[in-house]
């Protein structure tokens, strides 16, 4: 099923016992914190895992290091892209209309959903409930800021107002929602009541955000054909909203990369288990 709301089509779920998935990233002790500037330099010590992807964007493979440091987790992430898209939906003057017009462009983007209750599955549409606690990178609105978007997944058979209501491959009804955490916005988007240039951004950083949202820190760089993204977080970041990561227990989680895409076109992961 191809709907905005197949975004990740990934989850994960924490529980005493995790089942162990075919794939399992070991998040191992760091020699020393590494430097959060996208460089594999610091990661070069350690055996990365190839995570595959399936989709429509010909990303087969995403490669995955993990470890901690003092109270910190930290993740590595590379993957091939062959054009660099930091910029999205760029305004653009349309002399015929007197105004501006939002533009095709895409950023890219990556997301990885870690478990925090109910029955996990990638499938979003499977049928089953569960909360995930996701972290979605984005190159335009997120990456300039240091960070990416600290996020939940809920999805659930009980109706819910403001979630999206969509049909689970068994027929029944889910509801999607996938709210920010608490703080403040991390980009609004700008208005402009006449003509300044042919193009202007669409959206507005917010470099003082502050709270739950800012928690997952974050760089991206992308040099000769491929990104590489390392992520930043406290194990426990005591905000209601996040998961607590703990030594010797499992996560299961999964992955998605956009390439300069929309939410309905993008590679994915099947289960992956983060084993702490």
């Amino acid at each position: 099923m191809k709907t905005r709301w197949n975004l990740l089509a990934l989850a994960c779920g924490v529980l005493l016992s995790v089942p162990v998935y075919a794939q399992t990233i070991p998040v191992i002790q760091l020699n020393e914190p590494p430097q959060l500037d996208g460089n594999a330099e610091d990661w070069q010590a350690y055996q990365a895992t190839d995570v595959p992807l399936q989709g429509e964007l010909a990303i087969q493979n995403v490669s995955v290091k993990s470890g901690v440091a003092g109270d910190d987790v930290y993740f590595f992430f590379q993957w091939k892209d062959d054009s660099h898209d930091a910029v999205h939906k760029p305004y653009k003057w349309d002399v015929g209309k007197g105004k501006y017009s939002s533009g095709e462009e895409s950023e890219d983007r990556f997301a990885i959903n870690f478990g925090m209750e109910g029955d996990f599955t990638h499938d979003w549409f499977s049928g089953n409930s569960f909360k995930a606690d996701m972290w979605h990178w984005k190159a335009a609105r997120s990456n300039p800021l240091g960070l990416a978007q600290d996020k939940l997944t809920i999805i659930s058979t009980q109706k819910k107002r403001k979630a999206y209501q969509a049909k689970a491959k068994n027929g029944t009804d889910i509801y999607i929602e996938r709210p920010s955490d608490s703080g403040d916005k991390l980009y609004t988007t700008a208005r402009y009541a006449t003509k300044e240039q042919d193009v202007m951004p669409k959206y507005i950083l917010n470099h003082e955000a502050k709270g739950s949202i800012t928690d997952v820190k974050a760089k991206g760089v992308w040099v000769d054909g491929q990104w590489t993204l390392e992520l930043k977080r406290k194990l426990n970041t005591g905000n209601p909203d996040d998961i607590v990561f703990v030594q010797g227990q499992a996560v299961l989680a999964a992955i998605a990369i956009f390439n300069h895409s929309g939410d309905e076109h993008h590679d994915i992961s099947g289960t992956i288990t983060i084993q702490f």
